[in-house]
C-alpha cells in the first residue's frame, strides 16, 4: 500500500497514461466506482498477506 508521497509518487508512474486518460472520460459516478473497487481489491489483498504472515509465524 503507498503510504508515503513518494510511494505514490513511484505508483503513479507505472500506471499506463492510457488507463488514466479512459478514467478521465468516464462519468464521475463510474470513476468513484473504479476507486470503490481497487479499494476493495486492496483490503483484499493486504488481508491474504496478513493471513499469510500469521501462517508464517505459526510453522
Amino acid at each position: 500500500m503507498a503510504e508515503s508521497p513518494e510511494d505514490r509518487m513511484a505508483l503513479a508512474e507505472k500506471v499506463d497514461p492510457d488507463l488514466l486518460q479512459m478514467l478521465a472520460r468516464m462519468p464521475r459516478r463510474q470513476q468513484r466506482q473504479v476507486l470503490l473497487l481497487l479499494m476493495v481489491v486492496e483490503n483484499l489483498l493486504y488481508e491474504m498477506l496478513r493471513e499469510r504472515r500469521m501462517k508464517e509465524d505459526l510453522e
